[in-house]
């Protein structure tokens, strides 16, 4: 029995109510992750002004502090004009944030149910930073519309100017708030996939690529989040019971059923092999009583051997 009172057939009808709702969330997680970055990094950003280091050093070849119209300001400008799309962009990655945070609570507590001593905390983690990074996300890119459009809107285009936009206080807060839920979102991704893993819930390659996951959402190697799409698209075939090799027996027991380690794998397989070896000599006793015994040689006839040399 679990932590929660529940026996592994409750736990299993527990989760077979909330699989199909796993599964949609999962994969509508893993899409809009990356048709979301896809969107805003080529259909959007795809010819944002950028300024280049001649652009950022001419005023000072030219003697002056600095220009009076900031090469930035172009950038600004153009932000204005696309804030529509960014904001429907960042509400369909938020709708997809929100929706990892489904994915993970759903798998942390089948995990949990299997390995009871996992705390609680982890699985507010696993809810709580998905809600706040994307409530912020968006709470950000609204910020960002509106110093856009007071830019915009006014005649000073200085340095000055343009600072006040990039550095604007509620901006830089709504940051600093992303940033530790995004911390919090992949730690609860690393913690989340290693205990399924552990308990037989994922595979150890989906169980090492969850982990990897976490790390990209700290460390994001590249513009497009591609392995957290596949992982996510991946889990959902695993909720469906859909898994290529197979469905982890873990789902089916309602228990802890731990991946065999390397020795493990080793000893079974060295067993395997005897008792392949033991069933043929099993099988062909006729074989090796057919054989016709090999007769020992007569001492006498090593002596005229000796003899005739």
């Amino acid at each position: 029995m679990s932590e929660n009172g529940k026996t592994p057939e409750q736990e299993l009808a527990w989760e077979a109510k909330r699989r199909t709702r796993a599964v949609v969330a999962a994969a509508i997680a893993g899409v809009t992750t990356l048709a979301g970055q896809l969107y805003i990094q080529a259909g959007v950003l795809g010819d944002i002004p950028r300024v280049g280091l001649v652009q950022a050093i001419e005023p000072a070849l030219q003697g002056v502090p600095a220009a009076r119209v900031d090469p930035r300001s172009a950038t600004i400008v153009f932000l204005d004009d696309k804030a529509p799309q960014l904001i429907v962009a960042s509400l369909v990655l938020a709708v997809g944030t929100l929706l990892i945070g489904y994915v993970l609570w759903y798998l942390f507590r089948a995990t949990q149910a299997r390995r009871p001593e996992l705390p609680n905390a982890f699985g507010y983690l696993a809810i709580g930073g998905p809600v706040v990074l994307g409530l912020v996300s968006v709470v950000r890119q609204v910020i960002s519309a509106i110093q856009a459009s007071d830019f915009v809107s006014g005649t000073d285009r200085s340095s000055d100017a343009v600072d006040a936009v990039v550095n604007d206080g509620g901006y830089v807060a709504a940051g600093f708030i992303g940033s530790a839920a995004q911390l919090a979102l992949a730690f609860a991704f690393v913690i989340v996939a290693l205990n399924a893993m552990r308990v037989g819930l994922l595979t150890r390659f989906m169980g090492v690529l969850g982990i990897i996951v976490g790390v990209l959402f700290v460390i994001p190697l590249g513009p497009l989040p591609v392995v957290q799409a596949f992982w996510l698209i991946a889990l959902a075939a695993l909720f469906a019971q859909r898994w290529p090799s197979g469905q982890p027996p873990a789902w089916a027991s309602g228990k802890a059923e731990p991946w065999p380690t390397s020795a493990e794998i080793r000893q079974q397989r060295e067993a395997s092999q005897a008792h392949a070896e033991a069933q043929a000599i099993k099988d062909a006793p006729a074989a090796s009583e057919a054989a016709e015994p090999v007769k020992p040689q007569h001492p006498s006839s090593k002596k005229r051997r000796k003899k005739r040399r």
